[in-house]
């Protein structure tokens, strides 16, 4: 009797040294995880013919949900006479994403922008309604990384992005925005393990 209680103390010992262990194992260890989903949008204001460009680009941190924001580039005829950036429209704003995996991305919302000229033209205000979706296409490439103590995991996966951006700055342009060229899109899954 008094053997097999002490076996069974020797049991319960070891158990709670192996999951200390382990738990101490897994603690030392961090995993770090975000999506991407990016493309290149073009378009052209049929008015002044000023050309219009944006990278847009979807996140999926780990502390917050999904979101997309842009810049926008509007270009045409500079004071000078030759071709350049006429406008830079930043903003601060996010708009509504999900983001599945490098299978599928979506992203809907508006964007207010504040337009400033390096040509020193007036500084302007406007909006981007944004409605895009990517759809995953072809393999998925995957990578990895060895980067001091820590591992990135990264799969890579081309896709084909619908829907459009329209860009509205009073007294400067207002057009659409599209993704003309499939090499500009991808969706990214990276995975970052230290320890």
């Amino acid at each position: 009797m008094r053997t097999r209680t002490a076996r069974r103390a020797l049991a319960v010992v070891l158990l709670a040294v192996v999951s200390g262990a382990t738990a101490t194992g897994a603690a030392a260890a961090t995993e770090e995880r975000i999506g991407f989903a990016t493309t290149g949008l073009d378009g052209t204001d049929p008015r002044t013919g000023w050309t219009l460009h944006s990278a847009f680009q979807v996140f999926d941190p780990p502390d917050q949900k999904p979101f997309g924001i842009a810049d926008f580039f509007i270009g045409g005829i500079v004071p000078d006479g030759g071709e350049g950036i006429l406008y830079e429209c930043t903003t601060e704003d996010q708009v509504r994403a999900r983001l599945d995996g490098v299978d599928s991305a979506s992203a809907v919302g508006r964007l207010r922008v504040a337009c400033s000229s390096p040509e020193g033209l007036p500084e302007r205000t406007g909006t981007a309604l944004v409605a895009l979706r990517w759809q995953g296409t072809g393999p998925v490439e995957r990578l990895v990384f060895q980067r001091g103590d820590c591992t990135e995991h990264l799969d890579v996966r081309g896709a084909r992005v619908t829907g459009r951006v329209v860009l509205a700055v009073p007294g400067v342009v207002v057009a659409p925005l599209v993704n003309g060229d499939p090499a500009e899109n991808d969706l990214r899954q990276q995975r970052i393990v230290c320890g």
